[in-house]
């Protein structure tokens, strides 16, 4: 928590700083509202940073070049073409860095990647430590685990359903890192756990269902954390 006030703390005070620079001959023709899209596109920027999102980096870039291209005298490319590209280089940074743990066994679970785009899939996931990844595709995941620890959940350009509730969790809590961009991505979990949202999101939205009952103060606890980057995230209790 500390670590992220001060990571907010810094980017408000940059914010300002740039603000105020911003009324300066050299970019008075940028204009208020581009300053202030700026901002926020800044923001989905550096919130994405952590979790190596990268459509939440190269597409608020790419936005920001279109933004400052005619006062900053920038060479001109065509908004469709830029946006394409930083598409392909999301997708490409993606399957680098992210890529290489599909189907890899860690530990006490297993990791399990999507490997047929633009398909529609059901898919079993084992183990305590688990990784499911989804893009350009529809699918459901149903979790298996009598001791879940961690799972990170990556979905982009399409919808992924993840139900908890063939999921015990570690007496000592667990933690769900999302990473959706550009698409939808539903969690269903158990009425009975303890959730904590902590989710960040730019450009998106984060829809917390509300339950008929509150967990028991010593209930199993999950804590989501990660980012939605024009996208949607859904959370459901069954």
């Amino acid at each position: 928590m500390k670590h992220r006030n001060w990571f907010w703390g810094i980017f408000f005070l940059a914010a300002a700083l740039f603000i105020v620079v911003g009324q300066t001959t050299q970019f008075l023709a940028v204009g208020f509202w581009s300053v202030a899209a700026t901002v926020l596109l800044a923001a989905v920027i550096l919130s994405s940073l952590p979790d190596g999102n990268f459509f939440g980096i190269f597409v608020p870039a790419a936005l920001l070049y279109l933004i400052y291209r005619a006062p900053l005298h920038w060479p001109a490319i065509s908004p469709w073409l830029l946006l394409l590209a930083a598409v392909l280089a999301s997708l490409g940074c993606g399957m680098i860095f992210h890529g290489g743990r599909w189907h890899h066994h860690h530990g006490e679970g297993g990791w399990h990647g999507e490997g047929n785009p633009f398909s529609r899939s059901e898919e079993n996931v084992e183990g305590n430590d688990v990784f499911v990844k989804s893009s350009f595709s529809e699918s459901c995941k149903y979790l298996h685990s009598d001791c879940l620890k961690n799972a990170r959940l990556v979905s982009s350009f399409g919808k992924m359903s993840v139900y908890f509730d063939q999921v015990r969790l570690s007496p000592d809590g667990a933690e769900a890192q999302v990473e959706s961009s550009f698409g939808e991505m539903v969690l269903y979990l158990p009425k009975a756990w303890q959730v904590v949202d902590r989710v960040r999101a730019g450009f998106g939205a984060v829809n917390n269902d509300v339950r008929e009952a509150s967990p028991a103060a010593d209930a199993p606890k999950l804590t989501l954390t990660g980012s939605v980057s024009f996208g949607n995230l859904e959370i459901r209790y069954i």
